[in-house]
């Protein structure tokens, strides 16, 4: 059963957000199954993500971490604990106030693009403002803005298949900035990019994140990518283990690496 907590005074969802803090988890627990099958994915996290920040949560596969960005967008529904974003109790949200939440306040950069193949770069950059309940009004001169600093101008009217992979994430993150969003989510954003062009991709998303002033909640496996962040949350067993301010990708991997070492004696030492 989920647990979730009293409302406000006033009876209603939202809540006194501090300035800062776009999204918090408290307590939070996701179970998938039930008795000796059950999996504890996550684990009692508690984690407050701000804007202008861009936070990476790191740990190996079955850690937890894809589980955790799934609850902070409202994807997937906790066992108990609380989720809030932008001022608001997603447990106390009805799916269309969700669905609007996630429409009007949320971007999403994925590994995979997901451009639809049918549009031009531009049409897949403006395709989010008709979609929801109430349509988005398009900020043209911070659309300018974006596609001059994502150097993505000559390529507008050409469709995903004509582009590269670092183009096709540009447009991406084109799409998730244009509506000026509260927070990015951003799953392995540069999981299907070469090195070089992973870490321009990267270093254009943290620019624009301090100019939008929105926070990004980066899920990755790759030290590279998570020294972009100004904050590392490392998760093992679903729980947060250590966090670091900026960090570069040596001091992360050996994080990482001394983690796992850690979690493999106390395996050997299990009876």
């Amino acid at each position: 059963m989920t647990n979730t907590p009293p409302l406000p005074a006033d009876g209603s969802s939202t809540l006194r957000p501090s300035p800062s803090v776009v999204a918090r988890a408290t307590d939070v627990v996701r179970v998938f199954g039930s008795g000796d099958t059950a999996v504890r994915a996550v684990a009692g996290i508690t984690a407050s993500f701000r804007r202008g920040e861009m936070t990476a949560i790191v740990g190996p596969s079955g850690s937890g971490k894809s589980t955790m960005m799934h609850l902070l967008a409202g994807l997937d529904t906790p066992s108990s604990g609380t989720i809030e974003l932008d001022g608001q109790l997603i447990a106390r949200l009805s799916d269309d106030h969700l669905a609007a939440l996630r429409h009007e306040r949320m971007g999403f950069v994925f590994q995979s693009f997901n451009l639809l193949p049918g549009l031009t770069a531009l049409e897949n950059i403006r395709l989010p403002e008709s979609l929801g309940a109430r349509q988005r009004s398009r900020d043209d001169v911070w659309e300018r803005e974006l596609i001059a600093r994502l150097d993505i101008g000559r390529v507008l009217h050409r469709r995903p298949h004509e582009l590269s992979g670092g183009q096709q994430q540009r447009i991406a993150i084109a799409r998730a900035l244009a509506h000026r969003p509260a927070v990015v989510f951003a799953d392995e954003p540069t999981g299907n990019l070469d090195l070089a062009t992973g870490d321009i991709v990267l270093r254009l998303l943290s620019e624009l994140v301090v100019d939008s002033g929105c926070g990004v909640i980066l899920v990755t496996h790759d030290p590279r990518a998570a020294s972009r962040a100004d904050r590392v949350l490392a998760l093992r067993d679903g729980r947060v283990v250590a966090e670091l301010g900026r960090a570069n990708a040596t001091d992360i991997s050996a994080l990482m690496l001394a983690d796992a070492h850690d979690h493999s004696d106390a395996s050997l030492r299990t009876p």
